[in-house]
């Protein structure tokens, strides 16, 4: 012989519509939701409202710039910009220069990983001190992002002694303020009003006293950038919602013990009926 199916037996347990057992089951209930409730809450995680999201924004150079070299006197001081309207208004301070910037895609996913700058001037007294104020365009695209602006990075050196080159290394990264809003198209700052502030830089000098000096500028683009956004309301109610369902499975589980000791051993009253004891059939 083979079991090919079970019926299990029950013992049922009945009570009035407004009894203490109907109360008990409903009290048990509530004291459930209420502390999957409390414990979702102060655990953290339950109601979140800025989420993280890594990603690598597309930076392209705009070929727009502005380059100060500092003498060692005040007022020593030779300025090139990519505006000729700007370049008018410095009169003999404007000094010509070659220019050369180029991207490189190391990984080839259709976004930059460094953008070269290189400068190079031909003054009339050694260089001390090197600004310069490069514009790129900065978009963020994809799943939560949707931001397109205008970004400068700012560099600025000086050292005690006169030199020919001046090689520097650093990351443009993104600095929020505040977090953007889930899926929102972003342009407010479509404009050159953002500035990297001071990421971290590695700068060299080679000494020396030619009035011709060299900008080499390596940006990297940093693949993990870390940008904080708002999401929408049903993702932070589907968050809590998970929050709260796993955490009332636990506690129903332990305090459907306690509701199996309440009835077991009659602590409320119940009329029972139970399975085993067989029923007359009238017919």
């Amino acid at each position: 012989m083979v079991q090919v199916y079970t019926e299990p037996l029950c013992r049922r347990h009945y009570s009035s519509l407004f009894g203490e057992a109907v109360i008990c089951r409903l009290s048990i209930l509530a004291i459930s939701i209420a502390l999957s409730l409390v414990v979702s809450y102060s655990t953290g995680g339950f109601w979140v409202k800025l989420k993280p999201d890594i990603t690598q924004a597309s930076v392209h150079y705009t070929y727009d710039a502005i380059l100060v070299f500092e003498g060692n006197d005040i007022g020593q001081e030779m300025i090139w910009t990519s505006s000729p309207s700007i370049n008018t208004e410095f009169g003999s301070k404007y000094v010509a220069a070659t220019v050369q910037a180029s991207e490189q895609d190391l990984n080839f996913d259709g976004k930059p990983d460094i953008i070269e700058f290189t400068a190079t001037v031909a003054g009339a007294y050694p260089v001390y001190g090197v600004k310069a104020l490069l514009q790129f365009t900065y978009v963020l695209k994809g799943g939560p992002l949707n931001l397109e602006m205008h970004s400068l990075a700012y560099l600025t050196h000086s050292s005690q002694l006169p030199g020919a080159v001046l090689y520097t290394d650093g990351e443009l990264v993104l600095q929020q303020k505040n977090a953007l809003t889930f899926g929102r198209y972003n342009d407010l700052f479509n404009q050159p009003m953002l500035s990297s502030a001071a990421p971290s830089v590695f700068t060299a000098t080679q000494a020396g006293n030619s009035d011709t000096f060299t900008l080499s500028m390596r940006i990297r683009i940093p693949p993990n950038q870390l940008v904080y956004y708002r999401p929408m309301v049903i993702e932070m109610l589907k968050g809590g919602w998970i929050q709260f369902l796993a955490t009332f499975a636990v506690l129903w589980f332990l305090l459907s013990w306690a509701e199996v000791m309440i009835f077991k051993y009659r602590i409320v009253s119940t009329r029972v009926s139970s399975d085993l004891v067989q029923k007359l059939h009238k017919f």
